[in-house]
């Protein structure tokens, strides 16, 4: 016992843990890509975007997975309902597993509900699907809407404003705004496979999803919200990176210049709905 508390003792025993960890580390790994892959999609740098910032002292590069949902069609701001996706009503919410009250009554100060604990889930991701076309009918929407108002006074500035933000978002929906849309969720993989079956443009990915209330003057109204995805930082094995290194020395973001996408990626989703990255191909 005294050699297992002494200095080498203590080492030996760190170093053990390091190696077990390491060894269920790389097992997990193995298992997770071994088979055929459960996805295999191919992302551009619209939905894998390089980082804003990275630290010079990291030698790794991860990027991460910039997805999206819609929410009501009322509000057509694009980051307004973030992270709240109309179709994660009350009724959805129960069939994963919230306790939902069915009547949420009048709320009084101090008497808000206290909101449950996240819960892990499989999300439906969506790549250049319907819900990307309704996110660029939604702009549309909202540039013709502003520019009827600015027809009706051409000398009012803040109505011109609108209408360039508005012409600005659209472009962005156009062109690098990501085409990765949270759809739907479920308790059971197989069964959200079964309905969302071609693998090329559905991912299947664990993530967390949350119960809140949205508080109202008089009453509560419940609502379901993403909270995240349960892997959101891809790491980039270093065969894959000659690429995206080049892309960072030149230039890190294309975003402010709202610029197509320079790469392609496919993306494969394994046993454990953990990704990998596959291959790395410059646009022309």
């Amino acid at each position: 016992m005294k050699w297992l508390w002494s200095p080498r003792g203590l080492f030996a025993l760190g170093f053990s843990v390091l190696v077990a960890t390491n060894i269920a580390v790389l097992a997990g790994v193995a298992y997770n890509r071994s088979g055929t892959p459960e996805t295999l999609i191919t992302l551009s740098e619209r939905e894998l975007p390089l980082p804003y910032y990275r630290n010079e002292e990291d030698s790794g590069l991860a990027l991460h997975v910039d997805w999206r949902v819609l929410g009501a069609e009322e509000d057509d701001a694009p980051y307004r309902s973030w992270g709240y996706p109309a179709w994660l009503t009350a009724d959805k919410l129960a069939a994963l597993g919230f306790q939902i009250n069915a009547d949420p009554g009048l709320e009084t100060d101090g008497n808000r509900t206290r909101t449950p604990l996240p819960k892990a889930v499989f999300i439906v991701l969506e790549n250049n699907g319907p819900a990307y076309r309704e996110a660029l009918r939604r702009a549309e929407q909202a540039l013709a809407r502003a520019k009827d108002r600015l027809r009706a006074d051409r000398t009012d500035q803040q109505r011109q404003e609108t209408v360039d933000k508005a012409a600005k978002r659209l472009e962005r929906e156009r062109i690098s705004a990501s085409r990765l849309f949270a759809v739907d969720a479920g308790r059971d993989p197989a069964r959200l496979r079964e309905t969302f079956a071609d693998r090329a443009r559905f991912i299947i990915a664990r993530g967390l999803v949350k119960l809140t209330y949205d508080y109202g003057k008089h009453r509560r109204r419940v609502q379901g919200y993403i909270q995240r995805l349960s892997v959101e930082d891809i790491h980039v094995p270093l065969a894959q990176r000659k690429l995206l290194d080049a892309l960072i020395a030149k230039d890190r973001s294309r975003r402010e210049a709202d610029a197509p996408p320079r790469y392609d990626i496919a993306l494969a989703y394994g046993r454990r709905f953990e990704p990998w990255i596959v291959s790395v191909k410059a646009l022309n």
